[in-house]
């Protein structure tokens, strides 16, 4: 496999940083859990304040030379505590 370089980190992490300290990301940031093909499935964690971001999924094509920065995409609004209690009324229901 095609080791992440420092280069393609810089590329790939251009648009992102550290949400506490803003620190930029480094090739010591990503540690590889597991490759499947071209998915690489990582632990992103800042060198500088130590935040650990959790697993992260990266779709790097190994056969590429050029590659696109990424972006953030947000998921789904966090649960409410309504979110909660209409969920306990409708398994209560269920019984």
């Amino acid at each position: 496999m095609k080791e992440l370089t420092q280069k393609n980190i810089k590329i790939l992490f251009s648009n992102l940083c550290c949400s506490k300290c803003k620190n930029d990301f480094t090739q010591e940031s990503i540690s590889i859990k597991n490759i499947e093909g071209d998915i690489l499935i990582c632990n992103l964690t800042c060198q500088k304040c130590g935040k650990d971001f959790g697993d992260t999924v990266l779709n790097f094509n190994q056969k590429s030379d050029k590659h696109n920065p990424l972006n953030i995409i947000d998921g789904p609004a966090p649960i409410t505590t309504d979110d909660v209690i209409k969920a306990h009324r409708f398994i209560k229901k269920m019984k």
